[in-house]
């Protein structure tokens, strides 16, 4: 990830992730490291990390988007379809 690049939460995002217990740092790792990153739109993204919590494999999806250098996260979201999002 760009240094001079921000990280930005919506109103939205800040719910979600606390409801589905995602911590920000997660999120972060997830944008500056992904495993995958599936474009959605021409300033719409989606980052792919595979995660673990307790002995389960999770993928970590985080919706967000670019505008100038800084990247407004949208939503996030735990999935254990590994297969459907790192094919």
């Amino acid at each position: 990830m760009d240094r001079n690049s921000k990280i930005v939460f919506t109103e939205h995002a800040a719910y979600q992730i606390i409801e589905r217990n995602i911590s920000k740092k997660q999120i972060i790792y997830a944008i500056s490291k992904p495993d995958k990153i599936i474009s959605q739109s021409n300033q719409k993204f989606q980052a792919v990390k595979l995660t673990k919590k307790g002995n389960k494999k999770y993928l970590l999806i985080v919706i967000y988007s670019i505008t100038n250098s800084t990247k407004k996260v949208i939503t996030a979201f735990l999935t254990t379809k590994i297969k459907k999002y790192l094919k």
